[in-house]
């Protein structure tokens, strides 16, 4: 029984020099007529020649593994015999471990994210989550979304709220980002203008919002939607981070935290109505300094834009780590594998309530000076004064309509943690 090595390369000589090597070797490249280690190699045509029986297994040494697999099993090549030397981890990878599954069409569902009537900012979350369930509802397997620009070959197009830069980056940084927070998530495509949206026009039947390509300013981020789902029982938690993000957070949790359970408290300190949204800073520091620190590993994450700043307060025993201010994906390993998470109601908390076992502390006000905090906007939203949020993941999820003073912050902070502890506790994802 003999090895072929597919591909005369630096890798070869390293597989050779490897204990992976067995020394009963011939050799192959495409064309053929090349010497190798003083032997002369066969070319695929030669090799699909050869009495395959003879052959134990095919190692790729090379970096066209797709083409030459392709090749070999067009010849008829068995691809449990076909290997890939890895010369990075100086191991055999199994080719059929690594395919890429295929994709069919009409497997998919595309959702538009039209930033002529959506924002780049933390609503793209409720666009995620109804996304999701018309997949379901559709019964899709993948998710493929598009962004779609405020931008034309013939009329004006403009950022609301945010400069050019700024919508760029919170693109980049929020609404990617949670795209790729779905299990179904596939792909991301970005138009240059909007007229390239006719090449979607043969997927009418597979799109989100459901008539977009017609209608292209079909409601996508509605709260009343999301109130009618919860209330029909459906499961709106399908958001997760990543494996990846989860497992730098749990590294840094098991080399941070010592045991300790994680609280994390998300600061808004934004330029936005500041005075009436924001954390009441002196009063979470009051906070923080009396958690019991044996017991408790605080972690303070800042406003994205102020995340490298000094912080103007002393606050020994507390951790900052500004990589989940910038990293979205590692804030929501985080809030997922927290004990509790707390924070005035806000952009990056929202996500909180659609993964799946979080704990949460949100503060809300009511102020008809501010139109997000309007008795307005609750009642176009649904929400209830004095109830938690519809759209919750479970009931260690708490929505707290006052200021986010010292007292009532520690109140609801150890009427939760009582809560949690005589409950048991409930699985983290």
């Amino acid at each position: 029984m003999v090895t072929v090595i597919y591909g005369l390369t630096s890798s070869a000589h390293m597989f050779l020099a490897s204990e992976l090597n067995t020394d009963n070797n011939i050799f192959a490249c495409t064309e053929g007529n090349e010497k190798f280690c003083g032997e002369l190699a066969m070319s695929l045509i030669q090799l699909s020649n050869y009495d395959k029986e003879l052959i134990e297994r095919i190692v790729i040494c090379s970096e066209f593994v797709s083409d030459i697999l392709n090749s070999l099993i067009d010849n008829e090549f068995n691809i449990e015999k076909i290997f890939f030397f890895n010369h990075m981890s100086e191991s055999l990878i199994p080719c059929i471990e690594q395919i890429i599954s295929p994709i069919k069409t009409y497997d998919v569902l595309y959702a538009f994210y039209d930033l002529s009537c959506n924002l780049p900012c933390y609503d793209v979350t409720s666009f995620v989550v109804l996304a999701e369930q018309e997949r379901i509802s559709q019964n899709k397997k993948y998710i493929c979304f598009v962004i779609v620009p405020d931008r034309s070959t013939s009329t004006i197009g403009i950022n609301v709220y945010h400069s050019k830069n700024d919508a760029s980056w919170r693109l980049e940084k929020i609404v990617k980002p949670l795209f790729y927070c779905l299990e179904s998530y596939m792909a991301t495509e970005e138009l240059l203008v909007k007229e390239e949206l006719e090449r979607y026009n043969n997927f009418l039947d597979a799109c989100f919002p459901k008539n977009y390509l017609t209608n292209n300013r079909e409601k996508a981020t509605s709260f009343k939607m999301i109130k009618n789902l919860a209330e029909s029982g459906v499961i709106l938690s399908r958001l997760t981070a990543p494996k990846q993000a989860k497992s730098i957070v749990e590294k840094y949790i098991e080399s941070q935290a010592n045991g300790r359970k994680v609280i994390t408290v998300t600061l808004r300190e934004y330029w936005a109505n500041p005075e009436h949204r924001n954390n009441r800073i002196e009063d979470w520091v009051l906070f923080l300094n009396e958690l019991d620190k044996s017991v408790y590993f605080p972690v303070v994450i800042r406003d994205t834009y102020h995340c490298t700043d000094k912080f103007p307060y002393e606050l020994p025993g507390v951790d900052f780590f500004p990589l989940a201010s910038i990293d979205l994906h590692i804030r929501l390993a985080l809030y997922q594998q927290a004990y509790v998470n707390l924070g005035v109601e806000n952009g990056p908390m929202y996500p909180i309530s659609y993964l799946k076992g979080a704990r949460s502390i949100t503060f809300r006000q009511i102020n008809e000076n501010i139109p997000n905090l309007a008795q307005r906007t609750n009642t176009m939203h649904g929400f209830e004064f004095g109830k938690n949020h519809y759209f919750y993941d479970n009931k260690f999820q708490i929505t707290v309509w006052s200021d986010d003073n010292f007292e009532i912050i520690s109140e609801q902070f150890y009427s939760l943690v009582e809560n949690i502890e005589s409950n048991g506790e409930i699985t983290h994802v």
